[in-house]
C-alpha cells in the first residue's frame, strides 16, 4: 500500500496545516500499526497520548474497526476492505452529517481515496497476479518463496518512491508520531518493479489539486472513483 510519505505528498499545503486532518490521513495505517505492536489497550494509550486532538473522536468510536480483519469486499477493518480496494463510499456514508464536517474524518476518507486511486492507476494487484500466473507450474514451496520475494520488491519500490517524493516535493514532511515508528525508509537507487514513478507523480499532482478539508466531499469522491 502507499506509505506515509505518499499520503503526506497528496495533501496540499493548506490541508497539511490542519493537525486533525493530518491525523485522520494517518489513522488507517498508524492505528493498524499501533494495534499490531501494542494490542488494543496499548493502541488506546498511544491514540490518547500521541494522536488525539480536541476535535478528534474518542478511541471507542474506532476500536471495533481496529480489531476487525481487513477482507476484500467485506468493508471491514480500518481500510473498509483491503487497502488496495477500500470501500470509500461505505466509509463516507456511514458518517453522520456532523462527522462529515470534521477534519479528522475528512482526512480519513482522503486516505482511503488516495489508496483507491493509486492502486487503480498503478494496477499493482494485476501485475502481481500476472507474475504468479506465469510461475504457476512451480512447486508450492517455490511459490511461497516467490510470493515473499515479490512482496519485498513492492515494499522496496515504495522506499525508492519515498526518496523520489522527497526530491520532488521538498515541502513534504513526516509527523513526529510517524518518525517515532522508524518504518519509513529511503532508497536512492535501483529500478522499480511494481510502481511506475511517472504515473505515481501524475497521480500525486492530480490529488493535490483537490481540497478535501473544505471542499464538497461528495463531488470529490465522485470525481476520483468514477
Amino acid at each position: 500500500m502507499p506509505g506515509y510519505y505518499v499520503h503526506s505528498a497528496v495533501c496540499n499545503p493548506v490541508t497539511r496545516k490542519n493537525l486533525s486532518f493530518v491525523r485522520g490521513v494517518e489513522a488507517p495505517d498508524i492505528l493498524k500499526k499501533y494495534f499490531k505492536l501494542y494490542g488494543l489497550p496499548g493502541a488506546k494509550e498511544k491514540y490518547n497520548d500521541t494522536l488525539k486532538t480536541v476535535d478528534m473522536p474518542d478511541f471507542t468510536e474506532l476500536e471495533e474497526r481496529i480489531q476487525q480483519k481487513e477482507i476484500m469486499g467485506a468493508g471491514t477493518g480500518l481500510h473498509y476492505g483491503l487497502s488496495s480496494q477500500p470501500d470509500v463510499l461505505l466509509c463516507w456514508n456511514s458518517l453522520s452529517t456532523e462527522e462529515q464536517k470534521q477534519p479528522f474524518y475528512r482526512g480519513y476518507v482522503w486516505h482511503l481515496l488516495t489508496d483507491y486511486k493509486i492502486y487503480q492507476v498503478l494496477d499493482i494487484d494485476a501485475k502481481f497476479v500476472e507474475f504468479m500466473e506465469a510461475n504457476k507450474d512451480k512447486s508450492q514451496e517455490e511459490m511461497v518463496e516467490l510470493k515473499k520475494q515479490e512482496v519485498k520488491k513492492l515494499h522496496t519500490d515504495w522506499d525508492k518512491t519515498n526518496q523520489k517524493i522527497k526530491d520532488t516535493y521538498p515541502e513534504v514532511w513526516l509527523t513526529p508520531e510517524v518518525e517515532e515508528l522508524g518504518i519509513v525508509q529511503f532508497i536512492k537507487e535501483g529500478p522499480l518493479f511494481y510502481v511506475d514513478w511517472e504515473a505515481l507523480k501524475q497521480t500525486i499532482d492530480y490529488l493535490r489539486s483537490f481540497d478535501p478539508l473544505h471542499g464538497d466531499m461528495d463531488a470529490i469522491i465522485a470525481e476520483i472513483i468514477k
